[in-house]
């Protein structure tokens, strides 16, 4: 008898979420040489800061690099170390860890370790040392392995955490800067982090402002179309790739941990080594996994604790009211932000649809979301009073040539639900733009009309100006926009925002 089920094949996505190397280890060539150079070419080892936003690929590349058997293989004087900063909670801890773990590679690597080293190793990790001790007994430590020809690499991974760990231990940052930058210790320093090195020791100790200057900083931003490319080429079998790049382009915008995710779901239902037809790739990338939401709120309560989720939903949305030069470069660095037709998206067309429905619970968002928000609230009201709670079905019926523009909302927000669930929005206004706020009110001027007190020419000239300078607003095109014009736009916000203000009930 023959066994005519197809059966699932291995699927290189399976352990998605966890650090990835190996084989599995795909681009970031750029960042590896510098690393590589950096820590283990030179006779003099540099300090490296690898900085991005969660899950990009930062603990993964800094492994790859040096805590693989085969790095030891070609390095065989290499001791490398990995401590994360969050599991150890303090710098005397974490001192302790790297002194127990050299040693530990040490006898590993070297059966016969002289005397003098033993003596140091049991000083530095005498259950009775104080904070100021075990750094001098550490650094000693380290300088005999050093002058015996051996290479420390350290890899503090979560670095984040040493803003909380190192403020009770005063001088933590200079200990570590001390056995990196002394020539007689000199151990690699990597740290991994999703912040800078300079706003991690400003919320710890400012007064410690030397150690990041030591530090090349290597920013990991989303792959690239070659990087995804390779990424998907991991799938067990020829398919329909060219179609999937695209896709998971648009939804990832090329970030290897939600690409990923994608491509493990994808993967799950190839059989025979077939992947599905490009028809079925949509089915299968929507709705959204829980895992997106999971990161996004991840980026939102960072971005919060940082002071820069304003800075981002202004660039991104508009308008641009408080946010600068600096901030957009800043984002754009750290690979939140993309750069399409001369002006700035997320990273990813996803995210985006997240940040404009994340937008409307910001509670001081800016004037004209205030105005939209107000103009809505009109709306609805009018229309419910007039036709009650089924008021979109009444305007088709009674106003055709609303249709369209009512039938394009309700298409956004369905959209919004597949992705997003129950964090859409559920009201059919929130997806109008100022030139359909005007038209729902001038299609029944005799319910607006009495609120605004001005006839439908008065306000016709506004709305279209108040939507001609949103629109570049929004895509960061400003440019186009006069000084003029943006005056009057502030100018009918405020103009709007009165007139709403007196005909609340």
């Amino acid at each position: 008898m023959t066994d005519t089920q197809s059966t699932p094949v291995r699927n290189p996505f399976a352990t998605v979420g966890h650090i990835v190397h190996g084989e599995a280890h795909v681009g970031r060539t750029g960042p590896l040489e510098v690393l590589r150079e950096r820590v283990l070419a030179q006779q003099t080892a540099g300090a490296t800061a690898i900085i991005g936003p969660p899950r990009i690929g930062k603990s993964s590349l800094a492994y790859h690099l040096f805590m693989r058997p085969e790095t030891r293989r070609d390095h065989p004087r290499l001791l490398p170390v990995w401590i994360n900063v969050r599991v150890r909670g303090s710098a005397h801890r974490l001192f302790r860890q790297l002194v127990e773990d050299v040693w530990d590679l040490l006898c590993e690597r070297s059966p016969e370790v002289d005397a003098r080293l033993g003596r140091a190793y049991e000083r530095a990790v005498a259950a009775d040392l104080d904070w100021a001790e075990l750094q001098g007994e550490a650094q000693e430590f380290l300088r005999l392995v050093r002058r015996r020809d051996w290479r420390v690499v350290l890899v503090l991974d979560e670095f984040d955490a040493a803003r909380e760990a190192f403020k009770s231990q005063p001088g933590a940052f200079q200990a570590l800067r001390e056995i990196a930058y002394n020539v007689d210790c000199n151990i690699g320093l990597v740290t991994t982090s999703r912040r800078e090195l300079r706003e991690i020791v400003d919320m710890a100790d400012p007064a410690e402002s030397t150690f990041p200057g030591i530090f090349r900083s290597i920013f990991l931003t989303c792959f690239d179309s070659a990087e995804l490319a390779a990424l998907i080429d991991r799938l067990p079998a020829d398919g329909p790739h060219e179609t999937l790049a695209g896709r998971l382009g648009e939804l990832t915008g090329g970030h290897p941990y939600l690409a990923s995710v994608l491509l493990e779901r994808i993967c799950a239902t190839c059989r025979d080594g077939v992947p599905p037809p490009p028809e079925e790739i949509e089915t299968l990338t929507g709705p959204m996994p829980p895992e997106f939401q999971y990161y996004y709120r991840d980026l939102e309560e960072l971005l919060r604790a940082d002071g820069r989720l304003r800075a981002l939903l202004e660039i991104v949305l508009g308008p641009q009211l408080t946010v600068t030069p600096n901030d957009a470069l800043h984002l754009l660095q750290r690979g939140l932000l993309r750069v399409r037709d001369d002006s700035y998206r997320a990273f990813s067309d996803h995210f985006h649809e997240y940040l404009a429905l994340l937008s409307r619970d910001v509670a001081d968002w800016d004037n004209w979301m205030t105005v939209e928000r107000g103009l809505r609230d009109l709306i609805e009201r009018g229309f419910e009073d007039r036709y009650g709670p089924d008021w979109p079905q009444e305007l088709r019926r009674t106003r055709p040539k609303l249709v369209t523009m009512l039938d394009q909302c309700e298409e956004k927000m369905a959209r919004e639900t597949n992705s997003f669930g129950s964090r859409a929005s559920t009201r059919l206004l929130d997806f109008t733009y100022p030139r359909d706020l005007y038209d729902l009110m001038a299609s029944h001027w005799d319910i607006f009309g009495r609120v605004l007190k001005r006839d439908r020419n008065y306000w016709n000239e506004r709305f279209s100006l108040l939507a001609k300078v949103r629109n570049p607003m929004v895509h960061n095109r400003m440019s186009v926009v006069t000084p003029m014009e943006q005056r009057k736009f502030q100018l009918y916000c405020d103009e709007i925002r009165e007139v709403l203000g007196a005909a609340s009930p």
